[in-house]
């Protein structure tokens, strides 16, 4: 699975690379939190941050709206 910042992930989302957004719990946080992984033909990818390999969030209004602001109009949410 390829670590992905945001800049790269707003360039992928442009140029229409980006087969499938999913939002799902990031179970690996020890407390209720959200990560975004991507389809990039037969890759997955996950959004990182700045200081670890995956970035997460804790609620869903605040991740879909960085996912708007970013370009993203369809996403598949995981509850579980």
């Amino acid at each position: 699975m390829q670590h992905i910042d945001e800049e790269m992930f707003r360039i992928l989302i442009q140029a229409g690379s980006v087969r499938r957004v999913t939002v799902e719990p990031a179970p690996w946080n020890g407390k209720p939190r959200w990560c975004v992984t991507l389809k990039l033909g037969m890759d997955e990818g996950v959004i990182k941050s700045a200081r670890d390999p995956v970035r997460t969030w804790a609620s869903l209004d605040t991740i879909v709206r960085w996912l708007e602001a970013c370009g993203v109009g369809v996403v598949e949410v995981k509850i579980g």
